[in-house]
């Protein structure tokens, strides 16, 4: 009696665990087959009532267990609670068309932070690599970043 009364609680206590804690369904087999096996037990060694009233009882008993601990905040501990306080640039919104210049704050390999005016903003090169502080003119706005190329100097202004 002993035996089946464990099979059964530790069957209870598998099921739970597949469902809070272990991917994978081999727990919840486990635990399953473990009480099944159980109840089959107690229907041959102490008969048929005994046999319905712990396939009754077993059923009760997962179900509350079930119930209670996903009720309980006992598993709050297990849960992830961070929180992405991020943003997505916003190119449009921030009013940097075509042919404003600017400079990187960080090397674009191909991309990286470049300075446009006063805005710091999302920059890609089309594949070269620029060094921190090189001069860029913006070639393309796209809604979350920009497309800049090297500011290539005029010899005739100097």
């Amino acid at each position: 009696m002993t035996l089946i009364i464990g099979l059964i609680i530790l069957g209870i206590i598998l099921l739970i665990l597949e469902i809070l804690v272990l991917p994978g369904f081999v727990a919840g087999i486990i635990g399953g087959l473990m009480i099944l096996t159980s109840v089959i037990w107690m229907y041959q060694d102490y008969g048929t009532t005994a046999g319905h009233i712990t396939a009754v009882s077993s059923f009760l008993a997962t179900a509350i267990a079930i119930w209670w601990s996903l009720k309980s905040k006992a598993w709050n501990r297990f849960g992830l609670k961070d929180q992405l306080d991020g943003k997505v640039n916003d190119v449009e919104g921030l009013g940097v068309s075509e042919g404003d210049e600017g400079r990187t704050l960080s090397a674009l390999r191909p991309s990286g932070t470049v300075l446009i005016g006063d805005k710091k903003i999302e920059g890609q090169t089309s594949g070269d690599f620029l060094d921190v502080g090189s001069k860029v003119v913006v070639t393309k706005v796209f809604p979350n970043k920009v497309i800049v190329k090297i500011k290539v100097s005029n010899l005739s202004e100097n």
